[in-house]
């Protein structure tokens, strides 16, 4: 099943991203976040009980940009047979 989106809808997603199309969307690898859109842990602690968001992200059971690019190292370092 695809998903239809307006010219308008498409425009804006681009606009947000820093992308020319979504097609350059689809290249880019998952994840690749800045420091600026990190989030500190404690802040999140701090309004979890207002959040009606995730459980896992008010537990603060996520990684940060650092620990990501760190878990990415290491899956990458694993020799397979």
């Amino acid at each position: 099943m695809s998903a239809h989106l307006s010219e308008k809808t498409k425009e804006t997603i681009c606009k947000a991203l820093g992308a020319t199309s979504l097609a350059e969307l689809q290249e880019r690898p998952y994840q690749a976040l800045s420091a600026e859109a990190d989030v500190d842990r404690e802040k999140a602690a701090l309004y979890a009980d207002r959040n009606r968001g995730s459980v896992r992200l008010n537990a603060g059971h996520y990684f940060t940009v650092k620990e990501y690019a760190e878990h990415i190292r290491n899956m990458q370092s694993v020799r397979l047979p």
